[in-house]
């Protein structure tokens, strides 16, 4: 079988197999398996007020587990355990966003937002033991949506910032059964307050995560 990651394709991992019994007559489950894919995607906010261009990247990996669901003649993807490890967001610093130099600003606060956005139906849920929280967020596909929510602030001048998450802090409860061949996508809803002194601006990015077998 083919293992292809959607719009930030690196590499793919199997990890376990199982089997998932029929539900029904006319409904049949096949083959559940256990993938691990990574992504790491960019997206950038220029402030004209300070001069600065802010690279917002995130990475890290989207694991799952897949089984192909034929209901009337029908196969259909199937997703369940959907969780992310090691999101890491990282903030880098340019003068512009083409051709940039390296710059600096005095201080960076940084904020990542997770919601499942193919259905807008996968139910996130955070970690014991970690510090996210689960917020209501605007979102582009899905109206107001709850999102795991990550924030965190630097007060120091540098020219690049990292936010790192080890573990597997964010899951999304639930199941969806999407159109055959589709990517399931996670989305992140960034946003950037950057600070020379007394000045700031700010900017807000959605970045996706989309994985299919």
């Amino acid at each position: 079988m083919a293992k292809r990651l959607f719009a930030v394709a690196l590499a793919t991992g199997v990890m376990s197999t199982g089997l998932l019994a029929a539900g029904a007559t006319d409904a049949s489950a096949i083959a559940t398996k256990t993938y691990t894919k990574p992504y790491s995607k960019s997206a950038n906010f220029y402030s004209k007020p300070l001069g600065r261009c802010v690279k917002t990247t995130l990475s890290g990996k989207v694991t799952f587990k897949h089984y192909y669901y034929k209901q009337k003649g029908a196969i259909s993807d199937a997703f369940l355990g959907v969780k992310l490890i090691n999101p890491t967001m990282r903030t880098t610093v340019l003068t512009k966003c083409t051709g940039g130099k390296k710059a600096t600003v005095t201080k960076m606060a940084m904020t990542q937002r997770w919601y499942e956005s193919t259905k807008c139906k996968l139910n996130v849920a955070i970690a014991a033991g970690y510090q996210w929280t689960v917020a209501v967020t605007p979102t582009v596909e899905c109206g107001k949506r709850k999102a795991g929510t990550r924030a965190t602030t630097y007060a120091v001048k540098a020219n690049n910032y990292t936010q790192s998450n080890s573990g597997r802090p964010v899951g999304f409860n639930g199941e969806v059964h999407i159109k055959y061949n589709t990517a399931l996508c996670l989305s992140a809803r960034t946003t950037v307050t950057a600070y020379i002194n007394n000045k700031s601006d700010s900017g807000t990015n959605t970045i996706k995560a989309c994985v299919k077998v």
